[in-house]
């Protein structure tokens, strides 16, 4: 009984302390933002609204979002809900709070943490009760069940039982295809934040002239900046989607892709101002749009062939004992493609689904991009990029079979022909012997 009460408490006290960290650390800056806001911009002292929107920004960051008389945020900061995420799995790893009595504990405290944060707040927030509790769950969930499956025997045993039921050929084509997987996302994702610098680059201009528009002094420019990078993956996802040909939307205000970049009102945001032009050669639009496919080939070549992946050999068909086992050694890199492109496809719907949300409630109450467009653009090329790479490798297998067989022929039917010609030339000699006979007899 006391080590489940001792479990209870370290479940309750990583709950504490991985929630007071993370609104400690939000409030301070919150705190300092509005307070260089409110000295160089003058009227009201805005601190007195620090711990209101901390507890807003807390519930944000779980995916609950707020209104107010100005303006409706449901746009959720995914850098700031991963560093949460993440902090939650440390806490709970470095107080050994892995059993399920203190995941229990824990996330009960959870929950009462984040209906103080609601019932603090009042009014003004979009969702119901029962779905910000369950939207905070979630979060508490994900952090602790991370925890729990890497620093507990829960994949020595999962590894164990998957060897028992497959073979290690069909279990080494699983665990690559998982790794291929993210890697290409992970490159997609790089590609997404190349885009975005380029867009800073580009742009910055834009930006320098909405903070002079609005007022703003050097302090309040550097620290709401600063703030904007918790939307920076949301932005990175949208660039994604604009990089590959299906664009995004500022609600009904804007539309961006790489042949259009329409706006009309924008609110005066600063980061709107990066948000980019057209593209108007026809040859980048072609080369990013083939960055998915190009990406895919590469990734799967590099798979099929290095000694790290499934260490292809076509040369082996030179050996007829081998021309069998090569061509079925094509099976399981199939099978771990299929995988990936199907985990690629998932990853990234459910990616360009928590990037999109509302700043307002008419024009502008869907920020972000269309979903199954955004997938489509992201999945098709991902498998067809690693349909060619697994092509190439049976081509290269066919033509080095058939240069190898043509050769075997060549070489066989130059034996064959001296062959023919000696035994011609010894039926002649048998033929011409026994008239030489009959003249000698004569």
């Amino acid at each position: 009984m006391k080590t489940v009460i001792r479990q209870w408490m370290r479940g309750i006290v990583a709950a504490l302390a991985s929630m007071a960290v993370y609104a400690i650390a939000i409030g301070c800056y919150i705190a300092l933002m509005l307070l260089v806001i409110s000295m160089e911009e003058g009227g009201d002292n805005l601190t007195g609204s620090t711990a209101s929107l901390t507890q807003a920004m807390v519930l944000l960051s779980e995916g609950s979002g707020f209104e107010t008389d100005a303006v409706t945020l449901t746009i959720i900061p995914l850098l700031l809900t991963v560093l949460l995420i993440w902090l939650v799995e440390t806490v709970v790893v470095r107080l050994k709070a892995l059993s399920i009595h203190a995941g229990a504990a824990g996330l009960v405290a959870w929950l009462i943490i984040n209906e103080s944060f609601r019932r603090s707040i009042g009014g003004g927030l979009v969702d119901p009760q029962w779905l910000i509790l369950l939207k905070a769950a979630l979060i508490f969930a994900l952090g602790y069940g991370l925890a729990a499956v890497t620093h507990s025997d829960f994949l020595k045993s999962v590894n164990a039982k998957a060897r028992e039921l497959l073979s290690v050929q069909a279990l080494r084509s699983l665990t690559l295809g998982g790794i291929i997987s993210a890697i290409i996302a992970t490159l997609y994702l790089v590609a997404g934040l190349i885009t975005v610098i380029i867009w800073i680059v580009l742009n910055n201009a834009v930006v320098v002239s909405i903070f002079n528009m609005s007022g703003m002094e050097t302090g309040s420019r550097i620290l709401t900046t600063i703030a904007m990078l918790i939307w920076l993956p949301n932005v990175m996802i949208w660039a994604i989607s604009w990089l590959f040909g299906a664009g995004f939307a500022i609600g009904e205000l804007a539309n961006f892709t790489l042949w259009v970049g329409q706006s009309s009102s924008l609110p005066a945001v600063p980061v709107f101002g990066i948000l980019p032009e057209p593209v108007t050669s026809g040859l980048w639009r072609t080369v990013a749009m083939c960055t998915p496919f190009a990406i895919a080939l590469l990734v799967g070549l590099l798979t099929l062939f290095l000694p790290q992946g499934f260490r292809y050999r076509p040369m082996k068909v030179r050996d007829a004992r081998m021309r069998v086992p090569v061509v079925l050694d094509l099976v399981y890199p199939a099978v771990s493609f299929c995988i990936s492109a199907v985990f690629v496809s998932l990853g990234f719907t459910l990616l360009f689904a928590l990037s999109n949300g509302s700043l307002g409630k008419h024009r502008l109450s869907h920020v972000g991009v269309d979903v199954m467009v955004s997938t489509r653009t992201v999945g098709h090329p991902t498998a067809l990029g690693l349909a060619a790479a697994w092509l190439i490798a049976l081509i290269g297998t066919a033509l080095v079979f058939s240069i190898f067989w043509i050769v075997g022929k060549t070489k066989s039917s130059n034996v064959a022909v001296p062959t023919a010609s000696s035994a011609n030339a010894k039926l002649d000699s048998d033929v011409s012997q026994p008239q030489k006979s009959k003249e000698e007899q004569g």
